[in-house]
């Protein structure tokens, strides 16, 4: 079945980018006011313990969601590079979404257990490791809250990509809205009353089921998916399960590479900056990034919309939507980037200094952090583009350039005491060497698309869908 993107599922996706931003803006204040230092700090190692446990998935989320999205879209077989292309517009192949269906529930099982198991253990061993024995017991009580939230996240996360693999980015996009609400009010509520942050997890807690049960019922209602689905009264073996893990599986790895590769240059660069630089220093720097990262990913947001379209058009090799979308996607980014960009340059600094003085946010940092950012999320048009055609060639080259540029930001800033500077050009550099422009031209070679042509496509492609509302 044929994916579009509407007007709706952009207008979403924007909204639930400016919700999960809010949400660490109007929480801040409350969790400073109403948690000791010591409730705060450990809530902070709940998030980065939370966060590592996550990294378990290991790649299988975005796998499962574009092979989902292929089923939708006709394929009656899944293989481990590509995929069976289809002709026209096909109807999605249900026995194979329901084989997909069973294969991910036991894998998830198997993750979210483990994940579970781990945080239990290993994680209330820390837990106790770093906090006072006079609220152990609060603490812990906490932990185990936050440990089997992360449990049921885990589990029914995959639900989260079904609904974009199927192209239901307005339902995902809503019950994530709603979820993230449900918290930040309870949270709110909780901690007035002074629960501490017991009231933390449990509102972390509801949130996570929240949306889960949101999305699967968002799910399974998309177009009858949950009726016809119980239609289909073939039933799964056990062989067919294993042979569609090991089709999975192939690339489910590499994504994961992939994910750890990103979380290690991105996380790491905080890290290197408070080793060389003064924490007053390294804070202003990570402020900047957040506020960077913000408008890159709002910048983004079309083409994260666009996804379920790419990985729709390859399989039915309707290489002139996969043109379309891509000259649309980056123009947006280009303009939208710029435009907040100049937008915090000239109106965000002067504010934050009236708010915050000693805060020396400064134009030539918030310039050097926008250009680590834009080579990042401008390759990862291309990189993305490859993932969505089950194709993952630049796995070796991601994890060399993110060992580059962790040694080369190293390096400036340790030898050659460059500050900041040394660290974004690191990062820049590591990225600028290859991966900026190989893939890019290969993705433009693969599809016929001189760069020049994009904004002139990127023109035409929006009017006629103005036109055409």
């Amino acid at each position: 079945m044929k994916i579009e993107t509407t007007k709706k599922d952009i207008i979403w996706n924007y909204i639930g980018v400016l919700v999960s931003f809010g949400y660490g803006i109007v929480m801040l204040p409350f969790s400073v006011y109403f948690l000791d230092g010591d409730s705060l700090g450990l809530w902070y190692v709940f998030q980065s313990i939370g966060a590592i446990a996550v990294l378990l998935d290991f790649g299988f989320s975005p796998t499962f969601g574009r092979n989902i999205n292929y089923c939708w879209s006709g394929a009656k077989k899944l293989q481990k590079e590509g995929a069976v292309f289809t002709d026209g517009d096909r109807e999605p192949d249900f026995v194979l979404m329901k084989k997909v269906l069973s294969t991910c529930k036991i894998i998830y099982g198997i993750i979210s257990a483990a994940a579970l198991v781990i945080l239990l253990s290993a994680g209330s061993a820390y837990v106790v490791y770093v906090t006072d024995s006079k609220n152990i017991k609060t603490y812990l009580f906490a932990w185990v809250i936050y440990a089997f939230a992360v449990f049921l996240n885990i589990y029914f996360g995959y639900f989260s990509s079904f609904l974009k693999g199927v192209g239901a980015i307005a339902d995902n996009n809503k019950a994530s809205v709603i979820g993230r609400l449900l918290q930040i009010i309870l949270t709110i509520v909780l901690l007035s009353c002074g629960f501490g942050i017991i009231g933390c997890s449990v509102a972390y807690f509801a949130h996570g089921v929240i949306f889960r049960v949101i999305a699967k019922h968002k799910f399974y209602k998309y177009q009858n998916i949950g009726d016809t689905l119980k239609k289909v009264s073939q039933k799964v073996e056990k062989s067919e399960i294993k042979e569609l893990f090991s089709t999975i599986w192939h690339n489910a790895w590499r994504d994961g590479i992939v994910s750890l590769s990103n979380y290690l240059m991105t996380q790491a660069s905080t890290v290197i900056c408070s080793f060389f630089l003064s924490l007053a220093e390294t804070g202003v720097y990570s402020l900047t990034v957040q506020v960077v990262s913000v408008l890159s990913h709002f910048a983004s947001a079309f083409y994260n919309t666009s996804i379920p379209v790419f990985q729709s058009a390859y399989v039915r090799k309707d290489n002139e939507k996969l043109r379309e979308t891509l000259s649309v996607s980056v123009m947006i980014y280009f303009v939208a980037f710029a435009i907040g960009i100049a937008a915090f340059s000239s109106v965000g600094i002067p504010l934050l200094r009236i708010i915050k003085p000693d805060e020396v946010v400064t134009v030539p940092l918030v310039l050097g952090v926008a250009l680590s950012q834009f080579t990042i999320h401008f390759r990862n048009f291309y990189t993305s583009y490859y993932s969505c055609t089950n194709r993952l060639p630049y796995v070796r080259s991601m994890i060399v350039s993110s060992l580059f540029s962790i040694a080369l930001s190293a390096m400036f800033m340790g030898i050659f005491k460059l500050g900041t500077a040394g660290l974004i050009m690191g990062q820049v550099i590591s990225q600028a060497v290859y991966n900026l422009w190989a893939w890019t031209l290969k993705v433009h070679r693969e599809l016929e698309l001189p760069f020049f042509k994009m904004p002139f496509i990127c023109v035409k492609t929006l009017k006629q869908k103005i036109k055409s509302k």
